[in-house]
């Protein structure tokens, strides 16, 4: 989630003064109706290959399609690719591509674009935050480290309408990871170059304006294979400044659909939009990460230890995150196949474990007199806020730990979470990008770009490792689990609690559905 790089702007013919309120007052068939969905945070890029936030993510799944979709439930369905094959030793998928599949320009995606799309998204040149999604791939792996030339990817192109991928052990997870922008086709123009500015897109919407800090319009694509199929014509999605700010312009009538809720409101507006709520349980993870790269946290386990033990996640996700899942191990609840190795003093008694952390305190050096003094850095947000206040009173009346709290911006958060010489703690969030153990754990790979900690250890990489190359199944989740087990035995990060997802959506918004993924294509959406 780094900021790496520029972004082009499509320079809107005519703007909307920011009071002005659409109230989407039209009728269901009127093609002039358009969907507002709320963003509270600035999108770092519209680059596939290059986006690995949220809010990035949230509008190129309108623009983009891979070989494979998913639906409203989260399910894997045909997508550029209209059908598929795997051979018998489940590591090699040819996928046919539909002779209907279109560019917004008119040409034809081919396979060719499909393939120059994932070398770029594994070139180190283009220094991805989402490569690691796509190390399954043959050579991927020591393409990403500089071992390899991106030409040597298991990815090759049969004619206009096939496309062979080449795994290095049976992962089914790809057709998820497949659907993902990383794995977005790349256009290149008539004489060979690849296009500098945004567009042309093979999604079922097309950038219409973008205006930074305020809006981003796009209009569905005529010449998306589908588009009949696309009943929402246009989508706005409106920059929020805040969950605050998103909520009044929902109650207002300006939003149709919002990104969350935030905390302090969730009771209030239930009693007066209780059937407008969508509230579920998704596959992510908030945590700290604790900076290895320096004193006071690196070479000290036991005071890491303390740490973790010392943080209230029982009061935390009971009455400041509205009764979430508290987290003691990374991995979320829910991940397909897979249980997650606990610590061991999960079960003592709180007066037992607090009597622990605050040995492990004292045996670390420090006391009420010599107090361990912490920066915790964390992106602006109320609920986020609220959060970290709690992690710094626990602390300090658990530990008697002083902490500075700071805090960013979003988008220069995603720049000062890489500047380890800013902070000791940082707040963060992993949503699972696919339903497999291994999309948690290959954060923490030391060659990881989202290893934030700076958490190197080589037993926690072997494991890593091996899993990847490990063609068995069972066998695959032991060495999965054996390397959380690691990672939470190092104490390189504290998980908090796992995620839910908590949206308001109109009821004339048809096809909203929570799941696991926490994903919403706007062209599965329809007025009602």
């Amino acid at each position: 989630m780094a900021l790496r790089c520029t972004i082009a702007i499509v320079i809107a013919i005519s703007f909307v003064a920011c009071g002005h309120r659409d109230t989407g007052a039209t009728t269901q068939t009127d093609p002039n109706r358009v969907l507002r969905r709320g963003l509270p945070g600035e999108p770092r890029t519209l680059d596939p290959q290059l986006a690995d936030d949220d809010f990035s993510f949230q509008v190129l799944r309108d623009l983009y399609e891979g070989l494979t979709s998913e639906d409203d439930s989260g399910q894997i369905i045909p997508g550029v690719a209209d059908s598929w094959t795997l051979d018998s030793t489940g590591t090699i998928y040819d996928f046919h591509l539909r002779s209907d599949a279109r560019w917004s320009n008119g040409d034809r995606v081919t396979a060719s674009e499909f393939v120059q799309g994932l070398r770029k998204a594994v070139d180190p040149k283009t220094a991805s935050g989402s490569a690691a999604l796509l190390a399954v791939i043959r050579g991927a792996h020591d393409i990403i480290a500089g071992k390899k030339s991106a030409a040597e990817l298991g990815v090759t192109a049969n004619g206009e309408s096939s496309v062979q991928i080449y795994l290095e052990h049976p992962a089914p997870f790809i057709l998820q990871i497949l659907s993902q922008p990383i794995a977005a086709p790349l256009h290149y123009n008539k004489t060979g170059v690849q296009e500098k500015n945004a567009g042309p897109f093979n999604g079922a919407y097309v950038l219409v304006t973008r205006v930074i800090g305020s809006y981003i319009e796009l209009a569905s694509n005529s010449k998306y294979w589908n588009s009949s199929k696309v009943s929402i014509q246009k989508v706005r999605y409106v920059n929020v400044e805040s969950e605050a700010t998103e909520l009044r312009e929902y109650m207002a009538g300006d939003l149709d659909l919002t990104f969350s809720i935030p905390l302090p409101d969730l009771d209030r507006v239930s009693q007066k939009l209780g059937a407008e709520i969508q509230i579920s349980p998704t596959l992510g993870t908030t945590y700290l990460a604790l900076n290895l790269s320096k004193p006071p946290l690196k070479d000290n386990l036991a005071l890491r230890e303390a740490l973790s033990i010392a943080l209230d996640r029982e009061k935390i996700a009971r009455s400041i995150m509205a009764g979430v899942a508290p987290a003691y191990s990374f991995v979320a609840m829910g991940t397909t196949g897979y249980e997650s190795p606990k610590y061991d003093w999960v079960n003592w008694s709180r007066d037992h474990q607090l009597a622990y952390a605050r040995s492990l305190y004292s045996q670390s050096g420090y006391s009420d007199k010599n107090p361990l003094h912490l920066r915790l850095y964390f992106n602006n947000g109320e609920s986020i806020q609220r959060l970290m206040i709690a992690v710094a009173g626990s602390w300090q009346q658990n530990l008697g730990v002083i902490s500075e709290l700071n805090n960013d911006e979003f988008r220069v958060f995603l720049a000062g979470r890489k500047d380890r010489s800013r902070w000791d703690v940082a707040r963060l969030k992993w949503d699972a990008d696919y339903d497999d153990a291994s999309s948690f754990l290959d954060l923490f790979a030391s060659d990881s770009i989202q290893n934030d900690p700076d958490y190197k250890n080589p037993s926690f990489n072997n494991l890593i490792s091996q899993a990847r190359s490990e063609a068995l199944p069972s066998n695959r989740i032991v060495l999965l689990q054996s390397a959380e087990r690691v990672l939470m035995s190092d104490y390189a990060i504290i998980p908090i609690y796992f995620t839910r997802a908590r949206r308001l959506v109109k009821p004339y918004v048809g096809g909203a559905k929570l799941n696991p993924m926490n994903r919403i294509y706007t062209k599965n959406l329809f007025w009602q």
